[in-house]
C-alpha cells in the first residue's frame, strides 16, 4: 500500500495455493487478519492441520496504524522461503493478509533459487485463488451538538460524501462519522471552528 494513499487492497476469504517440485509439496493457505494476534490463532490452526508438514514458512502484512511486515523461514535457509513470500504480497499491494506455506519435503533438495521459487509461485497461487477487495484507510469523528446545528453538520457529510456510521438522538445530537485519511484534519478542521460543536474521544 502506498502510504500517501487512502486505498489498499485486501481479500475477502481464504485461499489455498499448491506448488511442487521435485517430490517436495508447498501448500500455501491466504487469509485475511487484522493484527498479529489473529494471525498467530490461524497460524497454529494450520500447524494442527497440516501436522506432518517439515516447514511453516510465512509472512504477514497488518495496517493498525503503520504497516507491520513480518515473516519466518521456520529452519529453511535465510531469506528463501518467508522473504519471497511477503516479496508476494507486497508485489499485489495486499494488507490485513497472513499467508502461510506448509512444506511437506519429498527427499531432494531444491537449493536455494529452486526454494525462493517454491515458496514465492505457491503464494502467488492462492492470491490467484482469491479475489482482491479494495479498502479505505479512515478514522473515526465524534460530534456532540444541537439540533440548530443539525443543517451546518449535514452539509459537510452530503459535500465532503462521508459515512454517517451512527446517529443518535437525546437532547442534543451525537454522530460518529468515518472519513478517509486525507480529508482528516481538513473535515475535523471544519468542525473545530464551529464553537457550537464538541469532538468526542473515540470509544
Amino acid at each position: 500500500m502506498n502510504e500517501d494513499s487512502d486505498l489498499y487492497y485486501s481479500v475477502e476469504r481464504p485461499s489455498k495455493g499448491i506448488f511442487k517440485s521435485k517430490g517436495s509439496k508447498f501448500y500455501c493457505y491466504l487469509f485475511h487478519c487484522e493484527d498479529e494476534d489473529s494471525f498467530k490463532v490461524q497460524l497454529d490452526f494450520i500447524k494442527t492441520q497440516e501436522s506432518s508438514a517439515r516447514h511453516y514458512c510465512w509472512a504477514l502484512r497488518v495496517y493498525p496504524e503503520a504497516i507491520i511486515e513480518r515473516s519466518s523461514d521456520d529452519g529453511e535457509p535465510a531469506h528463501t522461503a518467508g522473504t519471497p513470500i511477503l516479496r508476494t504480497l507486497i508485489s499485489h499491494e495486499l494488507v490485513n493478509v497472513g499467508c502461510v506455506v506448509v512444506r511437506y519435503f519429498g527427499g531432494t533438495k531444491l537449493g536455494v533459487p529452486g526454494l525462493i521459487e517454491a515458496y514465492g509461485t505457491a503464494a502467488e497461487d492462492a492470491i490467484r485463488e482469491n479475489i482482491s477487495i479494495k479498502n479505505w484507510v479512515t478514522g473515526q469523528l465524534n460530534l456532540q451538538f444541537s439540533y440548530d446545528q443539525l443543517s451546518f453538520v449535514e452539509r459537510i457529510v452530503k459535500q465532503a460524501e462521508l459515512h454517517v456510521v451512527e446517529r443518535k438522538q437525546g437532547l442534543s445530537l451525537t454522530y460518529t462519522l468515518e472519513v478517509v485519511q486525507s480529508q482528516y484534519e481538513e473535515i475535523k478542521d471544519q468542525f473545530e471552528k464551529n464553537h457550537h460543536i464538541t469532538l468526542l474521544p473515540s470509544s
